[in-house]
């Protein structure tokens, strides 16, 4: 019976899983046989006919297996799809057949027999790839947790499981081919409507989607090509682009994996079917979409790399709209576009080379230059690594290539590590491609200069010599020119020289320029400088290579030292510099496997540069090339490098030896540098010289090279060789300490035993010889130090030799008794013969010495005195050595009752101890029978008396000589540590300063309580002029606080100067000091308080403060950065200097601010900066902090009200200020105006108008808003004293000075004093309506004995007498401001009041108290200026004070008019008086004014205060009154 099969039906009833079968069959758990049964009825069935598939009962049965079909076995399932593919094909066969024959009845039957089988087949991969997936999910998961470190025996067993699962492989590709060929077939004949069609269709199209979502089937080629055919054939046949589109849009967004199927997909329906309308399409639809930065979207990236790559051609078409995305956000997309532009560019090269394709290509090339300065790194990684792909393009563009060179080459300093580290790989890439390979592809620029000269000498002799010029046009001819030209060169060469030079005629030249041989030169020409341009940009490139070589990122170092090899590689000579530096990656430490990684790779690049053999080379020609290499290594290096270099040798021979690698020094090459050493033939003394440093380094690791070569070393070294090179021989004596062998120390271990000689061995011999070769070279110093190390390390008693050497110097010396007028001898006190106790030393018992060989004696005498230390200590090691050495064979000879007794009464080794200690301590230098105690007062004079002993070398040995003696005695030490500290602050040499710095570093290791009294002598050099002595002192603290010799006592801040200091070194050094103290308990944070108030104390510039507080705040961990805030904000009250406030608002600017509790930190210190936010540059930098607390992301919503609030504070503060300053502005002016016009009415708008923390210039306006104290006074000096000239003259010759001696100003300063802005001292004021001065002198005088108060504070009329005051002036309170007085003649000008302040502000229109001696003043002035006073009272509280609650500060201001208060001042504000003393120019004429001040000073003899404040009465009496006559009649005029 046939089933009436709706397929919409079905589709929506397996969607929904609720798939009704009529007659079921169970199938889980039945019998497999009985199973088996049944589908083989079924295969008989549709055998017979596929058409039988709608029957209703086989299709139940055969719906019945796939609703189980996960749960089949094997066989079973594999039956299931045999059924279902078989009965398939069959009916595609019957269906192609009758639509062929073209009868409608017959092929519109086929119509529910292909629904049914296309929806079982659809049924059965939905099933299928469900549980690929579920399993796909889970193996993923149990991968996350292994490598985790957990759950790796899940892992195991995850990936065991996926082996087991069934993927039908094949019956999946089967089913793509049937479908393919469902879909061949003319379907709109048999489903006419187009929605049945398009349903009809989607059993196909789905399972397609379905196979590419899992990533396992986008493995298999053959998979995904089929599915991609059956996608390509529904779009383009059957209508289904708007369906693909919007589905491979979603494929994007949900599935990871899609992008490259997806691109291939679009690829192949362009170019294997022509239907290019879906890629457009989409493509549109990716440009027009927005990408934000927040969501990472990158599968549509991907897919527009995958398809620029496979599809070019279709996405150039789109390139318009798709090159928007490189300004939006999306970093993502920038990137993708990047890489787009980069493979338009290949494809592009490859094509014809049209105008239009040129374009294109510049275009693109614009587009990427631009690129670099993109502000994601990501960004310019990928950028620098689509740069390095073009490289490799048979098109090298060189009109491109010089550009990028360039930008690449900025690159190296980019911020971002992965942007550096692509721009070295990047630019080897640009070296090893480059296109200058005519002459070989060597970029030595000497040689590409060279050509570049001869070809532009050859083009000019064209142009400028007929004979050259006829030459050039034979040969454009022909061939047979150019063999007549050849011929005839030697002539024209002849000629050229005596022939004239005539330029060449307008049809000449154009003939010429037209010719062959001219376009070849000028091509070359062109290319030459092309080629000197790119070298040129290398070597501006090598210097940042070697700052890149000492990063801390491993991987970056290793590419810097790839960049070495390469450019080493093509002969550019600027290599040596980086190759030199990448030697002290050696020392690297090997924490870990990167640091290993750089280690090996270094040994790797030396190998391949110095020691490979090359294969066009014979054996013995490629050992003379190594020894020859190895020796060109010494030439000019510095003693850095050497000590580095002979680690790397080391190193090489060592692995060498232990692991018997390729990478060795062969014994040939060994015996090559011997023979180089040897030669009997004079070489030069640098190879020589580096022959047996190569060898001496070796010998460290294999001590054998040069103890079988002691005879050479004698003959050569220590010989007649080594007597005419002294360096050789100093060389020579280093190689022969080799043969001691390495002491190889452990810790807790006793030293190993080293190889000793008799002392008649004749290497002592030699060395004696040597040292005594008279030579006045400097370089003797070098060697008869290593002489003496030598002797000491090799002899068994080198006390002996050392003490016979000292001796016999001492005898040729002092011995010499006649005087010597040479300019290098002078007198020296020391006798011949011991002198007694009481004796004195007179001219003629003094000896006359030579200098020199007195420097070499003191020299010799001192570097004993250190290594016979050392000997002493080598003397206790073998002793301990011999004691443990006892029972070799690992058994203790003593028994317990021995050891016991060691415990109780000590032992053996401790008492030898002690006695070396004691040795140390008092014999060496204090014995009797000690020679080096005769040398300590010698050494001691010679240092003190550096006038009588004034020669350099001299005092050099001398100083070096004492530093070494007080290493041996704590009490040498102590006695003459005075002594050298005022050498080292003297001394005019560096050498000798760094040296006694040097030896400070080792005294604080011997005794370090004398040195640590005593560390601020060390601080003081990091300032010192000479750059060697401030490198070394840096160096010594780094090592002595590092190391925890010293303790850090607040002296940090001269080593964080050192951050921005000019020699790199120095800052490098300084950098790495703070880098290694951060790791040291917050050391860093700690001191962050003491180095910023060092800083503000010392004048740095405001950018290098800027750069040193940058660098420490990266270097404080976040969790101290609250409490670093509110310490910030404390710090901004106890300073009263724009650039204070300018540096703390800087320094609050890098702390990070992410969290709610920092922004509360910085709003409860606000009332301490609120005044000072007007400031420029503070306020910018505390928006900076607003703009980055916005800017956190994921935004976080508690922060918003608080920074607000911040905000909102801001502003309103900003505002105010901005006022203040408009208000002081307009005062200003109004000054100057009227002291241009000569009045004086201006100036008393002035008076008492105070800000807070800043005072109002008399002068002139500058131009920022704010100056400091210091630059308003000398703005002012300046603009006055040229405006008013003669008065000024007049105004200078006041005796101002008698009031202003420091001596009345040395007591009783009080500390509220500070206050004071300029030194304006207020002055009393006198009755405006006196009738005479003679009446006024009368009644200051009677009253004199009656104007004192209380305190004994007397204050002043304008006759400098005295008048009483009620209230005590040291209360610290507000009180109304006094009515102003104009004075002439005193520029400071002041708000005064005869009334004093009221005890405490009650009610501000209370009569206020006055005394009797200021009541007739009073009464007779009719309180004439009260208004006037009142309204500056007003405008003084809206200027000066930003904050209402800060009464205390708005008291101190109004306090500021009182004579009382502030008649005593500091001496910073005496000086800023004086200034504004000779400023001020007097209205009255001179005359006047020293009748006054001759007044003041008799009237002060009458009235004298009492000692209290005698200082600041006789301050006030000295200054001139001014007469108030004129003042009145101003006033009238007014």
């Amino acid at each position: 019976m046939s089933y009436a099969f709706a397929l919409d039906e079905e589709l929506n009833n397996l969607q929904t899983d609720s798939i009704h079968i009529a007659n079921e069959i169970t199938i889980e758990g039945e019998n497999p046989k009985t199973l088996d049964r049944i589908l083989n009825g079924i295969v008989d069935t549709i055998q017979d006919t596929s058409y039988s598939i709608t029957d209703s009962t086989t299709f139940d049965l055969i719906r019945s297996f796939i609703k189980h079909f996960n749960t089949l076995k094997k066989s079973t399932a594999t039956k299931v799809w045999d059924i279902v593919l078989s009965g398939f094909n069959s009916e595609i066969v019957s269906t192609a057949q009758d639509l062929e024959g073209n009868d409608q009845d017959e092929y519109l039957e086929h119509r529910m027999p292909l629904e049914t089988y296309g929806f079982l087949i659809m049924w059965i991969i939905s099933l299928t790839e469900q549980k690929a997936t579920s399993r796909a999910v889970q193996s993923e998961k149990a991968a996350g947790k292994a490598t985790r470190g957990k759950g790796s025996r899940a892992a195991k067993a995850g990936a065991d499981t996926e082996e087991g699962v069934i993927t039908w492989i094949a019956e999946k590709q089967r089913a793509m081919d049937l479908m393919t060929s469902v879909l061949d077939l003319h379907l709109s004949k048999i489903w006419t409507a187009t929605h049945e069609k398009e349903t009809f269709v989607s059993l196909f199209y789905k399972p397609a989607y379905q196979l590419l979502e899992n990533k396992e089937n986008v493995k298999i080629v053959a998979l995904k090509k089929r599915a991609y055919r059956v996608l390509c054939l529904c779009i383009k046949r059957h209508n289904h682009e708007f369906g693909a589109r919007t589905t491979i849009l979603q494929n994007l967004q949900y599935w990871e994996h899609t992008p490259e199927p997806m691109a291939e997909l679009l690829e192949m329906l362009s170019s294997e079917y022509d239907f290019p309308q879906l890629v457009d399409s989409i493509l549109r639809d990716v440009a027009s979409k927005e990408f934000d930065e927040a969501i990472k979207d990158l599968t549509a990236p991907r897919a527009l790399v995958k398809l620029s790559e496979i599809a070019p051609k279709s996405v150039l078409k789109q390139m318009g709209l798709l090159i928007q995305h490189l300004d939006g956000e999306s970093y993502m997309m920038r990137q993708a576009i990047v890489e787009i532009i980069g493979n338009l560019i290949a494809y592009l090269s490859e094509v014809e080379q049209t105008d239009q394709v040129k374009n294109q290509i510049d275009g693109f090339f614009d587009v990427l230059e631009e690129r670099f300065m993109d502000n994601n790194s990501y960004v310019r990684t990928k950028l620098l690594q689509i740069i390095a792909s073009l490289c490799d393009l048979r098109t090298k563009f060189p009109k491109r290539r010089q550009r990028l060179t360039e930008l690449v080459i900025g690159r190296l300093s980019d911020k971002s590590f992965w942007s550096r580290k692509q721009a070295i790989k990047t630019l080897i890439r640009l070296i090893e491609n480059h296109p200058y390979s005519m002459h070989g592809g060597e970029l030595d620029l000497e040689g590409w200069e060279i050509r570049y000269t001869d070809v532009t000498d050859d083009l000019k002799a064209m142009v400028t010599r007929p004979s050259r010029r006829r030459a050039a046009l034979r040969a454009s001819a022909g061939g047979e020119g150019e063999m007549d030209v050849d011929r005839a060169e030697p002539d024209a060469g002849a000629e050229d020289e005596a022939e004239d030079i005539a330029l060449p005629t307008d049809e000449e030249l154009m003939e010429l320029q037209a010719s062959k041989e001219y376009i070849t030169k000028t091509l070359q020409q062109r290319y030459y400088a092309d080629a000197i341009r790119f070298i040129h940009l290398i070597h501006r490139g090598v210097p940042v290579m070697c700052e890149l070589l000492a990063s801390t990122m491993k991987q970056e170092v290793i590419e810097a030292m790839e960049f070495f090899v390469a450019i080493h590689r093509y002969k550019v000579r600027s290599a040596s510099e980086g190759i030199r530096k990448m030697v002290h990656l050696v020392w690297m430490k090997d924490n870990n496997d990167e640091a290993k990684g750089v280690r090996t790779r270094l040994v790797e690049c030396y190998w391949q540069i110095y020691l490979a053999p090359e294969e066009s080379l014979t054996e013995k020609e490629n050992t003379a090339v190594i020894a020859r290499n190895l020796v060109s290594l010494t030439y000019g290096s510095t003693l850095a490098e050497l000590t580095s270099l002979e680690q790397l040798l080391t190193v090489i021979v060592t692995d060498s030896i232990a692991n018997a690698n390729d990478i060795s020094i062969s014994d040939e090459v060994i015996e090559k540098l011997w023979q180089v050493y040897s030669h009997h033939k004079d070489i030069p003394n640098p190879q020589r010289r580096g022959a047996i440093i190569i060898l001496g380094m070796l010998a460290k690791a294999k001590p054998d090279i040069v103890a079988n070569k002691i005879e050479t070393i004698l003959r050569i070294g220590l010989g007649k060789h080594g007597r005419a090179d002294l360096a050789l021989a100093r060389y020579s004596c280093i190689a022969l300490q080799r043969i001691a062998g390495e002491k190889k120390k452990q810790k807790g271990m006793i030293a190993q035993d080293t190889v000793r000689l008799p002392m008649e061995h004749p290497i002592f011999s030699r060395l004696r010889n040597l040292i005594d070769t008279p030579t006045t070279s400097k370089n003797w110093f070098a060697v008869a130090e290593q002489v003496l190390n030598t002797i000491y390390l090799l002899g068994e008693h080198p006390d002996t030799l050392c003490g016979d050497i000292i001796k016999t110097r001492c005898k040729s010396i002092f011995n010499l008794q006649e005087s010597s007028d040479s300019p290098d001898t002078m007198s020296i006190d020391i006798p011949s013969t011991p002198l007694p106790e009481d004796s004195t030393i007179n001219p003629e018992n003094a000896f006359r010495v030579d200098s020199w060989q007195l420097s070499q004696l003191i020299f010799i005498v001192g570097h004993v005195a250190i290594k016979h230390i050392v000997h002493m200590e080598v003397i206790e090691e073998e002793f301990k050595r011999r004691k443990a050495g006892v029972g070799s064979d690992g058994k203790k000879d003593k028994d317990n009752a021995d050891d016991e007794l060691d415990q109780v009464v000590g032992t053996t080794e401790d008492e030898f101890g002690d006695a070396m200690a004691h040795i140390r301590e008092r014999e060496l230098l204090f014995g009797e029978g000690s020679l080096l105690q005769v040398f300590g007062p010698l050494i001691i004079t010679i240092c003190g008396n550096n006038t009588l002993y004034s020669d350099k070398t001299l005092q050099s040995s001398a100083t070096l000589s004492l530093c070494k003696l007080m290493c041996i005695s704590a009490e040498f030490c102590e006695h003459n540590l005075q002594l050298l500290f005022t050498i080292l602050e003297k001394s005019t040499q560096p050498a000798i300063r760094s040296n006694i710095i040097i030896a400070l570093g080792d005294m604080a290791v011997c005794f370090n309580n004398l040195i640590d009294a005593n560390i601020n002598y060390l601080y003081k050099r990091l300032s010192d002029s000479d750059k060697a002595v401030k490198k070394n002192t840096l160096m010594v603290l780094t090592h002595l606080i590092l190391n925890g010799m010293v303790k850090v006592k607040g002296q940090l801040g001269e080593m964080a100067i050192c951050l921005t200091d000019e020699d790199n070194r120095i800052s490098d050094l300084a950098r790495l000091f703070f880098t290694e103290l951060t790791s040291k308990d917050n050391a860093v944070y700690n001191n962050m308080p003491d180095i910023i108030s060092h800083m503000s104390n010392t004048e740095i510039p405001e950018e290098s403060y800027r750069k040193i507080m940058k660098f420490l705040f990266e270097l404080i961990k976040e969790k101290n950065m609250d409490s670093m805030i509110e310490k910030l904000c404390q710090r901004f009250k106890n300073t009263d200097q724009p650039r204070g406030w300018r540096d703390i608002a800087f320094c609050l600017s890098m702390l990070p601010f992410k969290t709610e509790k920092s922004f509360k930190r910085l709003l409860e210190g606000f009332p301490h900066y609120q005044d000072k936010v007007y400031e420029e540059q503070v306020f910018k930098c505390l928006t900076d902090i607003v703009t980055k607390g916005r800017q956190i992301k994921p935004p976080k919503p508690e922060l918003k009200p608080i920074i607000d609030e911040f905000e909102a504070k801001l502003q309103e503060y900003k505002a105010k200020g901005d006022e203040v300053q408009d208000t002081e502005a307009k005062a200003i002016s109004a000054v100057k105006k009227g002291s241009r016009k000569g009045g004086r009415r201006a100036l008393s708008t002035l008076v008492g108008l105070k800000i807070r923390n800043a005072s109002i210039p008399m002068a002139e306006a500058t131009e920022e808003k704010r100056t400091t104290r210091s630059s308003r006074r000398g703005v002012d000096q300046g603009d006055e004293g040229e405006g008013e000239g003669e008065e000024g003259e007049e105004d200078e010759k006041r005796p101002r000075s008698k009031a202003k001696t420091p001596e009345e100003f040395d007591e009783n300063e009080d500390d509220e004093d500070a206050e004071m802005e300029d030194g304006l001292e207020k002055l009393a004021v006198r009755d405006v309506r006196a009738t005479s001065r003679r009446q006024q002198d009368r009644s200051s005088k009677a009253g004199a004995k009656d104007r004192v108060d209380a305190d004994g504070d007397s204050v002043m009329d304008e006759e400098g007498k005295g008048y009483e005051l009620e209230e005590d002036e040291e209360e610290d309170e507000e009180e109304e401001p006094k009515p102003p007085v104009r004075r002439r003649g005193r520029v400071a000008d002041r708000e005064l009041s005869p009334e004093p302040a009221p005890a405490r502000k009650t009610n501000p229109k209370a009569p206020a108290k006055v005394s009797k001696a200021q009541a007739p003043a009073y009464k007779a002035s009719g309180g004439r200026n009260s208004k006037e006073s009142s309204r500056k009272k007003g405008k003084s509280k809206k200027v000066f004070s930003f904050d209402d609650e800060s009464e205390d500060e708005e008291e101190d201001f109004e306090n500021s008019g009182d004579d009382d208060e502030n008649a005593d001042v500091k001496s910073d504000e005496e000086s800023e008086e004086e200034l504004f003393t000779q400023k001020r120019k007097p209205v009255v004429k001179a005359s006047k004014a020293t009748k006054k001040t001759e007044r003041d000073s008799s009237d002060d003899a009458e009235a004298t205060p009492p000692p209290a404040r005698a200082r600041r009465t006789a301050a006030t009496k000295a200054r001139p009154i001014v007469d108030l006559s004129e003042s009145e009649e101003d006033e009238d005029s007014d």
